[in-house]
């Protein structure tokens, strides 16, 4: 039988290992409670839900400059105080053309930031 467990430094062997797995999962082998998985207050182990996407701050901001591959600018955001993702989705192109200077961007990068805003091509 395997044994996910850390083992203790005072092993006695396969009895406390069996004991302890007994009370944790009482019908057969499930995964233990881990980053992916958790196990239910009746023994079932399920899929942990998974987080939201971000909806504010400098992480909505990276995760939109991710989607349409402009990742590389997010510490450029970052650094001259684009950090609202709400205000970036409202400017118009002039306003986004000053924010791509702003940032450094790349001419090619700048006219399709310019163009299409957050929304890929």
């Amino acid at each position: 039988e395997r044994c996910s467990r850390k083992p203790s430094a005072s092993a006695t062997g396969a009895a406390a290992p069996a004991a302890s797995a007994s009370t944790a999962a009482p019908a057969g082998p499930s995964p233990l409670s881990s980053r992916l998985f958790t196990t239910t207050p009746d023994g079932r182990t399920v899929l942990r839900e998974t987080p939201p996407p971000p909806t504010g701050g400098m992480a909505a901001v990276a995760a939109a400059l991710a989607q349409i591959n402009l990742q590389a600018y997010a510490a450029a955001f970052d650094a001259e105080g684009y950090d609202d993702i709400s205000f970036l989705r409202g400017l118009d192109a002039a306003e986004r053309a000053d924010v791509a200077k702003e940032t450094g961007m790349k001419p090619g990068h700048a006219g399709r930031f310019v163009k299409f805003g957050f929304e890929p091509p």
